[in-house]
């Protein structure tokens, strides 16, 4: 049985993985973690105790997950540096500074960072990273659709996708959205779109634009189910691992056997 704590128990992803680790037999979650004021803090959540300071409990914990904002997230990092415990991150919106601090620390223990936990979103970016290989030429636009409340934008996950645009085409000018009266679109250009409205839970589409034709590869996460369900992989794969920093993609290889 593998004993996980938990930062972010109380919000919308917490709830989702606490709810698919009440249905797997190999990973328990025997604390959660939230900031000072949360009134969650010294309370439970479907029984688990929820605490403010996460060197409290880490020496009972075989990984710890994340699901907080990136402020939060680098200081239970900082915190849990001397304890050494896997570590899968599924927080987004890092600045550059923090995603370096993330690969020292990935040097001392095993870290799983990535902007989506789902297997099938990361399916559609290496489906992505082909199609750029054999659709040499076309315009690429990629548009993310998530709720009202998401915070960051454009989502970890499009910049995730231009990055993968990117390992092809090494030129290409990554924009965020469109305004004014210019010269048209620039051959270089990959557009990202971001919309937010509603209780969208996430959409991502790339849309390749060709001479009288285009093609959509298009991934729609109907619930969260799909996010905690691939955050329950991440940490079954994590804790078998060295130090290093790890993705999806390489879960997705190891799991499936596949030469992504």
């Amino acid at each position: 049985m593998l004993k996980v704590i938990l930062c972010g128990a109380g919000g919308r992803m917490g709830r989702e993985i606490i709810s698919a680790a009440q249905k797997d037999d190999e990973i328990r979650i025997i604390a959660g973690i939230e900031e000072h004021n949360n009134p969650f803090v010294n309370k439970k959540i479907e029984d688990i105790p929820i605490y403010d300071d996460i060197t409290k409990v880490i020496n009972e914990a075989d990984c710890v997950v994340e699901f907080t904002n990136h402020i939060a997230t680098m200081e239970n990092l900082r915190k849990s540096k001397e304890f050494r415990k896997p570590y899968c991150i599924g927080t987004t919106g890092f600045p550059e500074n923090e995603i370096a601090e993330i690969k020292e620390f990935a040097n001392l223990f095993p870290i799983f960072l990535s902007p989506n936990m789902s297997l099938g979103v990361n399916h559609l970016m290496n489906l992505v990273k082909e199609t750029v290989q054999i659709l040499d030429g076309y315009d690429i636009e990629i548009i993310e659709t998530h709720h009202r409340a998401k915070k960051d934008a454009p989502s970890g996950t499009a910049l995730a996708i231009a990055d993968k645009i990117r390992e092809v085409k090494k030129g290409i000018n990554i924009i965020f959205g469109r305004k004014g009266i210019g010269d048209g679109r620039g051959r270089s250009e990959v557009c990202i779109n971001a919309v937010r409205g509603g209780d969208i839970v996430g959409e991502h589409r790339v849309l390749f634009f060709g001479d009288g034709e285009f093609l959509e590869l298009r991934h729609y996460a109907t619930n969260r189910q799909c996010f905690a369900s691939g955050t329950i992989k991440a940490v079954k794969f994590l804790v078998k691992q060295k130090p290093g920093l790890y993705s999806m993609i390489d879960l997705i290889k190891y799991e499936y056997k596949t030469s992504y």
